[in-house]
């Protein structure tokens, strides 16, 4: 026992050094030129930070001033230190969001990092900082409003970002900048936040929340620079690359990191970030999570700012969010752990020209990516939708292993399933169908593996394998998708018959390839839109033996799950199903069922599933009052009008007594309540017509 007094009092002392390190620097002027005595700039403090530190803020003004602090020429130190905290709500009256995530963001920024005037830092001097000679993730011409390097444990909150896409020449030395190199025309472009690394330093867990990127803080909008027309928004708002060595191998990356909602978080509201770019989170890396956050939609959450639109579409790049390298463990959205779902999701707006993905994935590998509780295209209030024809995800390559939705493991199994609206107004933007080919909503290689469950889907294209261009040159690569998880040797897509009678929905699908044997059907309400929509493409893949043109099936309304030979279906085959849909909202009749084939038994977390495409729809034959909604308050009973005795009865009918026949009965109903209906006959007036 005695030799571990001495460890544990060494252990105490480290600790209470480490601890005293620590400090927190405020900031108590906007003015990045005043290094006057008893004055504190944001240069200051960035230049006096050791690990540990906290940069806040106290800068005296009017009641509710935002503080625009101007970026210097050259731009501030990059950050290297650990455990580091900018936290723009110590700032006097700035007070984080409180709202949750389908209503408006309220957060009151009172501090913005403003490089409007064209300053940043350029990060490719990074390579000053590690061992020369390999490979750092960025060059001259990538520059940053923020840089950071290494330095792990960093959290940056409450702070809103202007700037210029691009770099002043004039006021910066770019002379390393090679402008050929340049994705911003000659000079260098501006990133909002850059994290970078080398391999002694990770720059791991840093954190980005409650900010708001290329929105003013005063009035939550945009804002234009002098000539009107350019936004005033980073190139891109959040950028994390790779490291290598000098032969440009064994890459490593500044993860794990996080964008909004931490997981666990006590406070996920006061985490939510307004985004507004055309390119939002460039990255090289694994294990990055992407919860609770606008992505062009401003802080009202009803309004789209779409940079396919805006400045001519100049600033657009490659979507809100790109992943690239390995893009393996990566959250976008609900994690369905059951802390916080409701506060996960991202709310992303819409590329009217499209030109850009909303997720943009690429290289590999891809394993374990959840893409869950997501609003795609549509406002908060799940009604205003934007203009949008963009792809959703692009793409899930041959490796991939990726869940769209809902795993239906029984927990927030409501809150994972993503909502998508997709190509409105479909007038505008398809004047001419037979002419055109919507974008596909998943960009999908054979050999993905992709749960597809529980989304709501809004006038989307086939999914979740847009199979159908017009010329067939999709169907090969169709069946290769599926052929890893189901039989190619009959129908790859469910088939409903279209004699089921309620309540009974009876049809067939593909049989699973070990170990993908355990099968369950979704069922879910057809979307009228994307049916009928579909069908103006004339898209010969869908086009019947005798000439009837399909739409492109997917469901708006989730019902529920069957379980293929379960206790709710009565075939006892395998791969042909005929399920009770008793109690299930089946709205205005069509339904359409996806086929789930998992390695895992059903309510798995993350279970190994793949899901088919949608089938085409069929409506139930209705069987008795009970199959369209009715209820019986007395058994049936046929009532007739005697003439001659002048009333109504029940008893046996007397032909004699009864009123000609002029062909001209017809049933009424009449509303006794929101479910029972009262069902009679009755005679028009014989006007000899």
């Amino acid at each position: 026992m005695k030799k571990f007094v001495p460890l544990f009092a060494l252990t105490a002392v480290i600790a209470c050094l480490t601890t005293a390190r620590a400090a927190i620097i405020t900031v108590n002027t906007e003015d990045n030129t005043d290094f006057s005595a008893g004055k504190t700039n944001l240069v200051t403090a960035i230049n006096s930070l050791s690990d540990g530190d906290t940069i806040a803020f106290n800068i005296p003004g009017a009641a509710g001033q935002v503080h625009y602090l101007q970026t210097p020429p050259n731009g501030y130190r990059i950050i290297t230190n650990n455990n580091v905290k900018i936290d723009g709500y110590t700032q006097p009256t700035a007070t984080p969001n409180t709202n949750p995530i389908h209503a408006a963001n309220n957060a009151k920024i009172k501090i913005c990092l403003d490089s409007r005037n064209g300053n940043g830092t350029d990060m490719g001097n990074i390579e000053s900082l590690g061992p020369p000679g390999e490979n750092y993730g960025f060059g001259h011409c990538e520059w940053a409003v923020l840089g950071f390097f290494g330095g792990t444990n960093l959290d940056i909150k409450g702070l809103a970002i202007l700037t210029a896409p691009a770099v002043d020449p004039n006021k910066n030395d770019t002379s390393l900048c090679n402008p050929s190199d340049s994705g911003c025309g000659g000079p260098p472009c501006i990133k909002g936040l850059s994290f970078a690394r080398d391999y002694p330093r990770s720059c791991a867990n840093w954190h980005v929340s409650g900010c708001w990127i290329a929105v003013d803080p005063a009035d939550g909008q945009i804002k234009y620079l002098a000539d009107g027309l350019t936004v005033a928004a980073p190139a891109i708002a959040i950028a994390a690359y790779r490291h290598r060595d000098a032969s440009s191998s064994n890459p490593v990356y500044p993860q794990p990191g996080i964008i909004g909602v931490a997981a666990g978080s006590s406070n996920p509201r006061a985490e939510f970030n307004v985004i507004i770019n055309g390119y939002g989170f460039d990255s090289e890396g694994l294990n990055y999570r992407i919860s609770g956050n606008f992505w062009g939609v401003l802080p009202d959450g009803m309004t789209s700012a779409d940079f396919s639109v805006l400045n001519g579409g100049a600033q657009l790049g490659d979507g809100f969010v790109e992943i690239g390298r390995d893009v393996s463990n990566t959250i976008i959205g609900t994690d369905g752990d059951g802390i916080n779902d409701a506060d996960e999701g991202n709310v992303f707006g819409g590329f009217a020209k499209g030109g850009a993905a909303m997720i943009n994935l690429y290289s590999t590998p891809q394993t374990n990516i959840v893409i869950a509780g997501n609003t795609f295209g549509v406002a908060v209030d799940g009604v205003t939708r934007f203009t949008n024809t963009a792809a959703v995800v692009d793409g899930f390559t041959g490796q991939a292993t990726a869940q769209f939705g809902s795993d239906f493991d029984g927990l927030s199994d409501v809150l994972e399933g993503n909502v998508v609206f997709n190509n409105n107004p479909f007038a505008t933007e398809f004047p001419n169908p037979a002419s055109a080919a919507e974008p596909r909503l998943l960009a999908l290689s054979p050999g993905a593996r992709v749960s597809f469950r529980g989304n709501r889907l809004v006038n989307n294209d086939l999914v979740p394998f847009s199979y159908a261009d017009g010329s067939g040159g999709r169907l090969a690569n169709f069946t290769n998708y599926e052929a890893a998880y189901m039989s190619t040797n009959a129908d790859i897509i469910p088939i409903l018959s279209t004699n089921s009678t309620f309540p009974r929905l009876t049809g067939t699908c593909a049989v699973g390839v070990a170990p993908y044997t355990n099968i369950i059907i979704d069922v879910y309400q057809l979307d009228p839109e994307g049916w009928e929509n579909g069908k103006l493409f004339g898209l010969s893949e869908l086009i019947t033996p005798d000439g009837v043109t399909n739409g492109f099936p997917q469901g708006r309304k989730y019902l529920g799950s069957f379980v293929d030979n379960g206790p709710q279906d009565s075939d006892p085959a395998v791969g042909k199903f005929s399920l009770d849909l008793s109690g299930l909202d089946l709205g205005p009749g069509p339904v359409t069922v996806t086929a789930n084939y998992s390695a895992d038994p059903p309510k798995t977390h993350n279970g190994r599933t793949h899901t088919s495409n949608f089938s085409n729809p069929a409506t139930l034959i209705p069987g008795g009052a009970a199959s369209v909604g009715l209820t019986h308050i007395v058994p049936d009973m046929l009532l007739w009008y005697n003439g001659a005795g002048n009333y109504f009865t029940n008893g046996p009918v007397n032909p004699t007594a009864q009123l000609a026949n002029h062909q001209n009965w017809e049933p009424n109903i009449s509303v006794l309540g929101d479910t029972t209906f009262l069902i009679g006959v009755n005679t028009f007036a014989d006007d000899g017509s």
